[in-house]
């Protein structure tokens, strides 16, 4: 298992829609992503990776969003069809991306399941954010 980073449209295009579409609780449209793709893939605060099995065929999303005031990174997505990555290997891949550019150690994860996130340091902040 390895993350390959998604540079542009093309590589982008290749991602199944389904996996998108498996993602509970998202507040965004799969329709609007692809719509704006090439928008949103341009923005050099955006990154996103894809998991492939051993026959290079994509099981997995990673979408991510630098947060340069907070100097930290914002997890929009992640799924995977297969057990692995685990998300103890995300946090990890995640904080040497950090790491590498010099942001905080802490990931701000949007997520409907907090309880995974507990199982491996995650915390519940102060401030939440609040849909009105």
């Amino acid at each position: 298992m390895e993350f390959i980073r998604v540079n542009g449209i093309e590589s982008f295009n290749r991602i199944p829609r389904y996996l998108f579409e498996q993602i509970k609780g998202r507040s965004w449209s799969v329709d609007r992503l692809f719509e704006y793709a090439d928008s949103i893939i341009s923005n050099p605060s955006t990154l996103f990776w894809v998991v492939e099995d051993g026959n290079k065929q994509i099981k997995g999303i990673l979408w991510i969003v630098i947060d340069v005031l907070s100097r930290k990174l914002n997890v929009i997505a992640f799924y995977t069809e297969m057990d692995i990555p685990t998300i103890i290997e995300v946090r990890d891949f995640l904080r040497g991306i950090a790491s590498g550019l010099e942001l905080k150690e802490k990931i701000n994860w949007v997520t409907n399941e907090p309880e995974k996130l507990k199982e491996i340091g995650g915390e519940i902040p102060e401030t939440i954010i609040v849909e009105v």
